[in-house]
């Protein structure tokens, strides 16, 4: 019941029925029926409202309520509210087949955007809570599916334009490239669009909405495609039939299917062609053209089930070909034949965590390479990479050696799939390990009395993150946590400190057991830096607002760019300064040609990163990487020496260019400066804190000590790892 809370209760739905549209300024007449030329002056346009297809007299109620979750337990109440965000959902698919129907594909994609997946996650959740069989997966497959539907249309549309032009202009060869293209683009379609009718169907019976208009539309709209797409291929191709001898219909690897024939026109003229590509059971066979037509293609069945009755034999023109393609269906018979699979031996004597592990599979009967042969692989129980088997019958499994392979662990091939026509017995080749050593780091920050946050990173001797291990927190030698490493080895927690435990005389202390793994154990402490250890301005009570790292510094700090500029501004007027302040940050970073008074440089780094982890605590994760971003450019700028003017991307690439720092974290660092000072969009606690860990591993990689980030301040006892930054 928690997110009913927060949800509406009462279900005030503006329901309009299907119909209710007609009040909608009407597309014109000839706009669905020749989607292909419509030229908007605007991607989005002026489009009515979004078309609510619910009609549910039961919905009309007036105000929006939102009541306690513990008084939200009545039925009919989550059904009603179970009914409100249908209503919605309906709506924004209403609205974006209308938009679709119109040609408006940006405003169809929008229609399906952030609002309707919040919808959608509320519906799941409701429904969860009455346990009736809803249309939560249809809902999901609308998502999905229909986004790809309208950027298949849009793409149709747009390749049609290409097409007209290349004919226009006398290029036939194009031109008929382009209309094999739109045919795959109208196939994808039919099979996109009835997927989205029968999930409309779905939704309509297990709802009280009726998606029938929605429905007509997307059928009109495939319609139109399909037609479309019929008369260019009568235009530009010519049609073809194929006809084949008698044959053996008893197939298997070892007795292949052996079909002749001849390939002509629909007038009876051979087809002029030297050689033909026939799609057989899932491969692709090559055979020569006699100039009569004849051919002779020999096709061995090795992915196909043993139950198989008959295959479809494909002609498959070149895209630049007048021909168009044929098929015909063949009855057959198919035989199982076993195969046998062998693995090479590891090229290394010993592997350790994270290493890379490549092995060569070979599948073959009596010496004949099986080719296309699809094949699943495993180390160590977690799956392996291996492609279906090139001609040579030969695949390269890859794996990467995970933190449980302990000893002798084996790479194993299987088929993946059963019951094919070609089947071997698993083969395993063992892998020699050996343990590596662990280094694990801890910080500890009071964010609140009595509240401490807890971080670190937990890496192998060589540097490899360690990811998804447990790391136990303890307080004067008590466990009070136990936390998970994310993708790049870091840990974060929050605690309360045990009674009769203050913040001045408590040791946090973090361990790594690494047994029953391939990683040995690991420990740190840290004392706790306390909250209460700054002066009255570094502790936000500057013009700053909170900021203990002043935003003219951070301008400096950053670049002479005046786009820099306007993000210590952004910062200034979200902290509370008065906008003529901000103006000032701004235009001095835009002007100021004397050289600034240069800080120490160590003490700026430091105060950059505190100040990024007063940002997190403060619930700031955006302004944390903007300061966290500028300590590292304070940092590394004078290394590689790097020009204040350098954009931040450029300033990336000199960097690594000139070895001061790794290619990923940096990158990734200026990745989430970017979103964060520019994009407008919000950057979340657990990204920020990776940000600024990341910040601070490239300001001072072997210092366990260095200037700590924190978290979010989510509360105390919360526990998550931080993941990879989006």
């Amino acid at each position: 019941m928690l997110v009913v809370g927060c949800l509406v209760a009462t279900a005030p739905v503006a329901a309009v029925s299907a119909g209710a549209a007609a009040d909608a300024p009407a597309p014109s007449a000839d706009a669905p029926a020749s989607l292909g030329t419509v030229d908007r002056v605007s991607a989005f346009g002026p489009t009515p409202g979004p078309l609510q297809q619910t009609a549910n007299a039961t919905n009309n109620s007036t105000g929006v309520l939102h009541e306690n979750p513990d008084e939200v337990d009545d039925e009919n109440e989550l059904d009603r509210l179970l009914s409100y965000l249908s209503g919605e959902l309906n709506g924004d698919i209403g609205a974006s087949t209308l938009q679709l129907s119109q040609g408006e594909y940006a405003a169809a994609k929008a229609a399906l955007g952030d609002d309707y997946d919040d919808s959608l996650g509320k519906y799941i959740d409701v429904e969860g809570e009455v346990g009736g069989d809803g249309a939560s997966g249809e809902y999901q497959t609308v998502s999905e599916t229909q986004r790809e539907y309208v950027d298949t249309v849009s793409e149709f549309r747009e390749t049609r334009r290409e097409y007209e032009a290349a004919r226009r202009t006398g290029n036939d060869e194009r031109a008929r490239e382009l209309a094999r293209e739109l045919t795959r683009l109208a196939e994808d379609g039919e099979t996109q669009s009835d997927r989205l009718l029968e999930a409309f169907d779905v939704i309509s019976n297990r709802t009280d909405g009726d998606l029938a208009e929605s429905s007509a539309q997307i059928a009109d709209v495939q319609a139109n495609v399909s037609e479309q797409r019929d008369e260019i291929v009568s235009r530009e191709f010519v049609a073809t039939s194929l006809t084949v001898a008698d044959y053996d219909r008893n197939i298997s690897f070892t007795d292949p299917l052996v079909l002749s024939g001849s390939l002509v026109a629909d007038n009876g003229t051979p087809v002029e062609t030297a050689t033909a590509r026939f799609a057989v059971g899932g491969q692709t066979v090559q055979s020569a053209v006699a100039p009569d037509g004849s051919f002779e293609l020999t096709y061995r069945p090795t992915r196909i089930p043993v139950s198989t009755e008959s295959l479809t034999v494909r002609y498959l023109p070149d895209d630049a070909s007048m021909y168009q393609a044929t098929e015909r269906v063949v009855p057959v018979a198919v035989s199982r034949v076993n195969a046998t699979a062998r693995l090479s031996e590891p090229s290394a004597p010993a592997y350790g965590y994270a290493d890379a592990v490549s092995v060569r599979a070979t599948v073959s009967v009596n010496g004949t390479p099986v080719s296309n042969y699809p094949v699943s692989a495993s180390f160590a129980g977690s799956s392996a990479t291996a492609p279906a088997t090139n001609e040579s019958g030969e695949s390269a499994v890859s794996a990467t050696v995970p933190a449980t392979a302990t000893d002798t662990a084996s790479i194993r091939i299987a088929p993946d799939g059963d019951g094919r026509a070609v089947a071997f017995a698993p083969a395993t080749i063992a892998v020699p390990l050996e343990t590596e050593g662990t280094t694990l780091d801890v910080r500890a920050r009071e964010t609140a009395d009595r509240t401490v946050v807890v971080e670190g990173r937990l890496e192998t001797d060589e540097g490899e993150a360690v990811s998804g291990q447990s790391v136990a927190v303890s307080v004067n030698e008590r466990e009070v946590a136990v936390t998970t490493t994310g993708e790049s080895g870091a840990y974060r927690t929050t605690i309360d400190l045990p009674s009769g435990v203050t913040a001045e005389n408590a040791t946090v202390s973090v361990a790594f057991d690494g047994e029953g793994t391939n990683l040995e154990s690991s420990d740190a402490m840290a004392s706790i830096r306390l909250s209460n250890g700054a002066t009255g301005d570094e502790a936000g009570n500057g013009a700053s607002g909170g900021l203990p790292f002043d935003p003219l510094d951070l301008a400096w700090v950053v670049a002479g760019t005046a786009v820099v500029g306007l993000v210590a501004a952004v910062l200034l007027r979200r902290n509370g300064a008065d906008d003529a302040g901000a103006a000032t940050v701004a235009e001095s970073a835009a002007t100021e040609s004397d050289e600034p008074a240069e800080p120490e440089q160590a003490t700026t780094e430091a105060s950059a990163l505190d100040s990024a982890a007063d940002a997190l605590d403060a619930g700031r994760p955006n302004d944390a990487v903007v300061v966290a971003y500028a300590g590292v450019r304070q940092s590394l700028g004078a290394a590689a020496d790097v020009d204040d003017a350098a954009t931040h991307w450029e300033f990336c690439d000199r960097c690594v260019d000139a070895g001061v720092a790794p290619a990923d974290p940096l990158e990734s660092l200026t990745a989430g400066y970017e979103r964060a000072a520019y994009s407008g969009l919000s950057v979340s606690d657990a990204d920020a804190a990776e940000l600024v860990e990341t910040a601070h591993s490239l300001v001072a990689p072997d210092e366990s000590g260095a200037p700590e980030s924190a978290d979010s301040g989510d509360g105390a006892g919360a526990s998550e790892p931080v993941g990879p930054v989006e």
